[in-house]
């Protein structure tokens, strides 16, 4: 397990940052086509080297998919708003190919082509969590892997919903400000409002955005919807469990509810959250 970032890091960064401005004040002034001269390359090169160590510590900070793939985490945070969980898997030539793809059914066509990839990850993640506490959740996801590669996509489904559903209930109860001011579930729609979250147009650290990027499908899939209301055919806890069909049980949705409990365990076990599991 790794727990956070170095509380340094932010210091470190801005101090460079600050070099680099004061460097490029002290020695640049515009004007058209200018050819710098060696002496002020070399300071640049000095501003800039520090910066070097400390983005490639962020880097082997972000989940395992991420790492020295130049992603662009903008459009990420779009998708996983959206639902898609991106964090620990799929791995990344499967997020370049979900980012680029234009639309919902595109994006369930690029899971349904890349499914040997996406459950290769799946696996591979789910071995790499080594809390005991999880034991139970991590077979209940490894035989979700096996299902939806025999093609037990509704099974599959079903069941990696409700595991990912009592890890979120167990982030919530050993957060107290997650919950009511009794101590009590508050349900899903103020549950979603209380984790970790960033928008595309936030100035967020990349702490923060790290921090937020495994909760970020978490709102999407958590939206309540009423009889009145046509079944979500993109993958939502709610339909899962009180709208059991053809319209949200599907082979992508099987493979996106198995991502996202993939995705929770792993940054649980990651970043040692505080969890009390009632399982």
């Amino acid at each position: 397990m790794t727990n956070g970032f170095d509380a340094r890091l932010a210091e470190v960064l801005n101090a460079a940052t600050e070099n680099i401005r004061r460097t490029v004040a002290a020695n640049f002034i515009p004007a058209p086509k200018v050819e710098l001269s060696a002496p002020l390359l070399e300071g640049l090169a000095e501003a800039v080297a520090p910066l070097q160590s400390v983005l490639e510590r962020l880097d082997t900070m972000m989940p395992e998919n991420w790492q020295g793939q130049r992603l662009a985490y903008k459009d990420m945070v779009r998708l996983m708003q959206e639902g898609m969980p991106l964090a620990w898997v799929p791995p990344s030539g499967v997020i370049r190919q979900l980012l680029a793809a234009g639309d919902a059914s595109s994006r369930a066509m690029v899971l349904d082509d890349c499914r040997p990839e996406v459950l290769a990850s799946c696996g591979k993640t789910l071995a790499a969590v080594t809390d005991a506490r999880f034991s139970s959740q991590q077979i209940f996801l490894e035989e979700c892997v096996r299902m939806i590669e025999r093609g037990m996509f509704s099974g599959a489904q079903a069941l990696a919903a409700n595991v990912w559903d009592t890890l979120v209930r167990g982030l919530a109860f050993a957060n107290p400000a997650w919950l009511t001011d009794k101590g009590w579930w508050p349900g899903y729609a103020k549950f979603s409002r209380s984790v970790p979250t960033v928008d595309v147009d936030d100035d967020a650290t990349i702490g923060q955005f790290r921090k937020a990027a495994v909760f970020l499908p978490f709102a999407k899939t958590l939206e309540e919807f009423r009889r009145q209301h046509p079944v979500p055919g993109s993958f939502n806890r709610h339909a899962t469990a009180h709208a059991a069909g053809a319209v949200q049980y599907t082979a992508a949705n099987a493979v996106i509810a198995l991502m996202l409990a993939v995705s929770v365990l792993r940054e649980i076990d990651d970043q040692d959250y505080s969890v009390q599991l009632h399982a």
